[in-house]
């Protein structure tokens, strides 16, 4: 299946082998989806041309997961907490005991550092639930 990433970042070797286990092809890779209604059509229809049939990201907002979903499959490309530090050896240290799967992140505000890790590729939907409160009297 061919598809793009979303991404700022290298992929973990265990997101790149997730991805390839999966049977996904990335075929480009782009720093953002344009969320601007006009913006997002050109990039759908450009991806469509290219025979684009996923989408893979770290994350993505849900009303844009919501949009692209009518058109591609979305995966994400799961994280989770391990500690924030504020020491970047301890975050290092943290790092090298799972480098395929594992990164420390380096302080955007503040002294922070966040070890997250790779817990898995996500096929994501969006459905909408409708329930009854109060019917009409």
């Amino acid at each position: 299946m061919r598809a793009i990433l979303v991404s700022r970042h290298r992929l973990l070797p265990a997101q790149e082998e997730a991805i390839k286990k999966a049977g996904i092809e990335i075929i480009e890779v782009v720093q953002a989806v344009p969320e601007e209604k006009n913006e997002l059509q050109k990039f759908i229809q450009q991806l469509k041309q290219k025979g684009v049939e996923a989408i893979v990201a770290a994350a993505l907002p849900a009303p844009l997961v919501a949009q692209l979903q009518n058109h591609f499959r979305i995966f994400i490309l799961k994280m989770r907490n391990i500690k924030v530090t504020e020491s970047e050896e301890e975050a290092k240290k943290l790092e090298a005991e799972a480098p395929r799967k594992r990164v420390a992140l380096p302080p955007v505000r503040g002294n922070a550092w966040r070890v997250v890790e790779f817990i898995g590729l996500y096929e994501t939907r969006i459905h909408i639930e409708e329930r009854l409160v109060v019917p009409a009297e």
